[in-house]
């Protein structure tokens, strides 16, 4: 099977010599392929489920980490990746019974600039969301600033209401992006595993 596609930065310019991994649930690198000049690239893997697709390109210099989680891959996929200097781990989206037309999402975003002054807390101020859901924009109606505690530090994460029509409470892929007050820019995507 193939995945393929381009990795651009947040203008859409291609980056050379990224380097895209798929990962196993431990983050252990399965697989790797190179994007070219025009920023392609392309993986041949066998059919399967894999947790963790990653690309990056001078990783905490220049810029930070794109992820994709739950990838089923059935079919041939062309998957089109982003990279600046923002970073969204943690991705989980889901329903909560009895919200009406509406999905959840939780993540942490991370700042390179806040990563390379030593700050404590690496999130971003200020973030502007957008969230598209099978190739459609849906409205970010609720947001909720979570302080998490992990590896000895406080960190902030996000957690997010969308707003769904009946057709995209069944979602099957799940984009999130997000820029701060500085115009920095990350993106993730998330596959539904049960649909």
């Amino acid at each position: 099977m193939i995945i393929e596609g381009y990795v651009t930065d947040k203008y859409k310019t291609p980056v050379a010599n990224a380097i895209i991994e798929v990962k196993s649930e431990n983050f252990i690198t399965l697989f790797c392929a190179e994007s070219n000049e025009s920023g392609y690239y392309k993986l041949d893997i066998p059919l399967g489920q894999y947790p963790f697709l990653t690309a990056v390109k001078d990783y905490a210099v220049n810029y930070l980490e794109y992820w994709c989680q739950n990838i089923s891959l059935q079919n041939d996929m062309i998957l089109d990746l982003s990279l600046d200097k923002l970073e969204i781990y943690g991705l989980h989206v889901f329903s909560v019974k009895g919200a009406g037309n509406s999905l959840m999402a939780y993540f942490r975003p991370m700042s390179l600039l806040k990563f390379q002054q030593g700050a404590q807390d690496i999130a971003p101020e200020d973030i502007t969301i957008k969230v598209i859901i099978d190739n459609q924009e849906m409205p970010v109606i609720n947001t909720n600033l979570v302080k998490e505690f992990a590896g000895g530090r406080q960190m902030s994460a996000y957690l997010i209401q969308v707003e769904t029509t009946e057709r995209n409470t069944l979602w099957h892929k799940f984009d999130l992006h997000i820029e701060d007050k500085d115009n920095h820019y990350g993106a993730a995507t998330i596959f539904n595993k049960w649909v």
